[in-house]
């Protein structure tokens, strides 16, 4: 993890962004910046014991709580995306390769693909 400035906590946008920024980077959680609270608020989109909820006053704060909760949880995180000059390089790479460390483990199937269908507009 790589510490970075957190932003003014007086600086709603900037605030706002950085908890974009955690949303974006963590899938499994939902961050929200409280604007009243004057910290970050992340909720798991996983199976977590009921009523877990994270605060912290600094992004990465935030970072290291989540990703302990995701390590007690068992939670498979994929690794950090590296930079690369082809920000779609790695797209077709799988990020939850079968794990290797237990023999006989047989890993649920993955879900299809979801496919969008609009249903037909009614006239008149």
């Amino acid at each position: 993890m790589i510490p970075s400035p957190s932003p003014d906590p007086h600086n709603e946008d900037a605030c706002r962004a950085a908890a974009a920024r955690l949303q974006h980077d963590h899938k499994n959680w939902l961050v929200l910046w409280g604007c009243y609270t004057h910290s970050y608020v992340a909720f798991p989109l996983f199976s977590a014991p009921r009523g877990t909820i994270l605060t912290a006053t600094t992004p990465g704060d935030m970072t290291g709580k989540m990703r302990r909760e995701e390590r007690v949880a068992g939670v498979r995180v994929p690794p950090q995306a590296t930079a690369s000059a082809d920000p779609y390089a790695s797209a077709s790479a799988d990020p939850y390769p079968p794990r290797q460390d237990r023999p006989g483990h047989q890993s649920l199937p993955r879900p299809a693909a979801r496919v969008s269908r609009s249903l037909p507009l009614k006239s008149g």
